[in-house]
């Protein structure tokens, strides 16, 4: 029994016995977790990762990069901060880091932190760390800038290395990005930002537009004219009663002064009858004449009042201008405020569009509303409510504010909120006639109308865009129209566009027709 137990000890295993180890090679089997094939050196899952990072193969990158690191040969700290920093770049899996959970965040901040350690003039490091840094910055909407090592960094890098960056991922909000890719494409792909108004240009659109909203210069009224003939009747009278008296005299030979006559008494009646009709007459006369001659100055008044009013309207050109300007700064603020960046809005096609903008007066009684024919047909509003939609995969952002048309001056009421597409009740536009003069309060069958800079009250009717989720509504007036036939609609907003296109996104996510 000993015999036999010392040959099975020194002679192997017994062959009804089952035996497996690590070192036998296994075909076709996945390596999982820490398994390790000992036929294949480091150096071949290094190759091996890069030419899958270079295909955009990410898994398959990743899983090399993290065998080779489990069993990382000792190497000079610039390599082993090369491969941290490939590892990192093969985790975004060509996607913008705020894409990625914050396992992956922390993970990739994790290897460029240690690829800076172990080589601190590793510029790909410095730039990816800083790309990722900034991009969830501007997604939590935290202040950063443009660090000084991060600029020397990315006007250092290898080009290969920015031309990878630049083309695998987009990160179009992020300055280092922004450095890399004029590197890369002279003059950059990133469009220019809304750039503000100058000092001078500001005070002359608040000029004009306060010219515009301010009451055009009255016309002068013209005085009645006095009659003459109310004179001219006493006069011929006075002097019928005149030649009367002369008549008597000649044809009695009456003395002239006899009291006993009546000749001299009828001619003195005469005489101030006369004098009476001349007098009243002369008054006509020379009041007519001075009523024209201020008449006249008061045209010549006017007649320049009209002409500086006239220079100092704004054109329908710069008012047009001035808005979109307007429109693409609080554009650009929706997108900030809601954190969504471009990238993430597509329609049903996957094609990126742009947000949808709703423009429209804003709701009286602080509106006016005001039309000039040297400024357009149409109606232009003291205020406007802007409203922007920004759709993206799963959810619909909406921001909402009101714009002052004449300073430019976004007010600082704004509200924000997010919705997913199957949540939304109602969408709709409708028409509200306004009933009621402006200031009045709102009731269930009439609401104020707005006031006209001309002061003269018009029927009025407003289309109005909603938008009704659980516990919230949208309301937008995008055009007001006067029993004349003018209208107020905003050029480029897009009421109609915004309605089909949110109600095309809650078909495909409810899939109903």
């Amino acid at each position: 029994m000993t015999d036999l137990a010392d040959d099975k000890e020194t002679g192997g295993p017994d062959p009804s016995e089952m035996h497996v180890n690590n070192h036998a090679p296994v075909a076709n089997q996945q390596n999982i977790g820490h398994f390790y094939s000992g036929n294949r050196n480091p150096q071949e899952d290094l190759a091996t990762a890069r030419r899958a990072l270079a295909e955009h193969q990410w898994q398959q990158a990743c899983q090399r990069y993290t065998e080779y690191l489990a069993h990382e040969p000792s190497s000079s700290a610039r390599k082993m901060a090369e491969v941290r920093t490939e590892h990192a770049f093969a985790k975004l899996q060509g996607r913008r880091p705020r894409s990625h959970p914050d396992q992956t965040h922390n993970e990739i901040h994790a290897l460029l932190t240690k690829a800076c350690e172990l080589d601190p003039d590793s510029k790909a490091a410095l730039v990816l760390r800083a790309i990722v840094d900034e991009d969830l910055d501007h997604a939590f909407l935290r202040e950063a800038g443009f660090s000084d090592e991060a600029q020397e960094a990315s006007a250092s890098l290898d080009l290969e290395w920015a031309q990878r960056i630049v083309t695998t991922i987009s990160v179009r909000e992020s300055p280092t990005w922004q450095a890399l890719d004029e590197r890369v494409t002279p003059g950059g792909t990133v469009s220019v930002p809304v750039s503000s108004l100058s000092d001078d240009e500001r005070d002359e659109r608040e000029r004009r537009m306060r010219t515009l909203f301010t009451p055009v210069p009255a016309a002068p009224v013209r005085e009645q004219r006095l009659n003459p003939l109310y004179g001219l009747l006493p006069m011929a009278g006075g002097a019928s009663i005149l030649w009367v008296a002369i008549t008597l005299l000649t044809a009695y030979g009456s003395p002239l002064w006899s009291l006993l006559s009546p000749a001299p008494y009828i001619g003195i009646t005469g005489v101030i009858t006369a004098c009476l009709g001349g007098c009243v007459t002369f008054q006509a006369l020379f009041a007519n004449w001075r009523h024209h001659r201020v008449f006249q100055r008061a045209m010549v008044d006017y007649r320049e009042e009209m002409r500086v009013y006239e220079e100092n309207l704004p054109s329908e050109e710069q008012i047009s201008r001035w808005l979109k300007h307007d429109v693409n700064v609080i554009v650009d603020r929706a997108l900030t405020r809601l954190g969504i960046v471009k990238e993430e809005l597509h329609n049903t096609g996957r094609r990126i569009t742009d947000p949808l903008v709703i423009v429209g007066p804003a709701n009286p009684p602080k509106t006016k509303l005001v039309r000039h024919h040297r400024v357009g047909d149409g109606y232009i509003a003291s205020r406007y409510t802007v409203f922007v939609v920004c759709m993206a995969d799963q959810k619909l952002g909406a921001y909402r504010t009101a714009l002052n048309s004449i300073t430019g001056v976004r007010e600082p009421e704004e509200q924000t909120s997010e919705y997913r597409y199957r949540d939304i009740v109602s969408v709709n536009v409708n028409t509200v006639r306004l009933d009621l003069p402006p200031g009045a309060k709102r009731t269930e069958d009439a609401e104020p109308t707005y006031a006209f800079v001309d002061a003269q009250e018009k029927d009025t009717v407003a289309e109005r865009f909603t938008l009704i989720v659980p516990g919230d509504r949208f309301t937008v007036t995008t055009k007001v129209s006067t029993d004349d036939g003018k209208g107020s609609r905003v050029d480029f907003s897009r009421a109609d566009r915004a309605l089909a296109a949110i109600r095309r996104r809650i078909a495909a996510s409810t899939g109903l027709p």
